[in-house]
């Protein structure tokens, strides 16, 4: 090659080998339930070889859908799905810096709470983790949440998704309030609503009107994913 001639840099079918093995090879990671400094160690890898924060965000949230079925196959338990919570944040948390550069922007906003009369808040919190290393901005509520607090909520930060879990069947009913809620105050087309706990069904969620019901966490980030065009249905 000449002194003056300039370099040329192929893009070609190996590029692209090499990048789906390392995206692969990061969602691999997540699902195995690898150590956390070695996902993290797989995430700069794949920054280092400037892949796009999209596709790494993909590859980790790939891994967590793969959790999602083994915990439905009963492969996978709670203590797994903690763990693996905890391995997607430390994954994200290496992408934060990209978040900020504006290479990614977060999916959407959230607002979640346990609905008013229920103190329950593993299946919430595991919800939160799963969902805010899915790149969503989280408004955590907490417990015992009335309806007017979720409509002062969902009004404040101008929330796309409203994410509402109740344990007990006794509690579930209440729901439908947040949801009247939301309507009386001309919210309810704006928002996508998904219920989540161990006593919801399809058919309660389609009986109060939410768009989504669901019984674990990664289902309902997943979907939550789905509904703002981060993932594929």
């Amino acid at each position: 090659m000449l002194a003056n001639e300039p370099s040329v840099v192929l893009h070609g079918p190996r590029d692209h080998t090499l990048n789906q093995g390392t995206l692969e090879e990061l969602t691999n990671s997540v699902t195995n339930l690898m150590e956390i400094d070695a996902v993290k160690k797989k995430t700069e890898n794949a920054l280092q070889q400037r892949l796009p924060a999209k596709l790494i965000l993909d590859a980790l949230n790939k891994g967590m859908r793969q959790i999602g079925q083994k915990y439905e196959e009963g492969e996978y338990f709670l203590s797994e799905l903690i763990f693996a919570a905890e391995i997607l944040k430390a994954g994200v948390d290496v992408l934060k810096p990209r978040l900020v550069e504006g290479d990614l922007k977060a999916s959407g906003t959230i607002v979640v709470g346990t609905v008013k009369g229920d103190l329950h808040d593993l299946g919430k919190s595991l919800f939160v983790m799963f969902a805010g290393a899915a790149g969503f901005t989280i408004d955590d509520l907490g417990i015992d949440v009335p309806a007017d607090t979720f409509v002062e909520r969902i009004t404040k930060v101008s929330a796309d998704i409203v994410a509402m879990s109740a344990l007990m069947s006794t509690t579930k009913s209440y729901m439908k309030d947040i949801i009247d809620a939301c309507e009386k105050a001309g919210l309810r087309r704006k928002i996508k609503v998904i219920i989540g706990g161990a006593s919801i069904t399809d058919k309660f969620g389609e009986e109060i009107g939410a768009d989504a019901a669901v019984t674990d966490a990664v289902k309902g980030a997943e979907i939550c994913s789905q509904w703002m065009g981060h993932v594929e249905p």
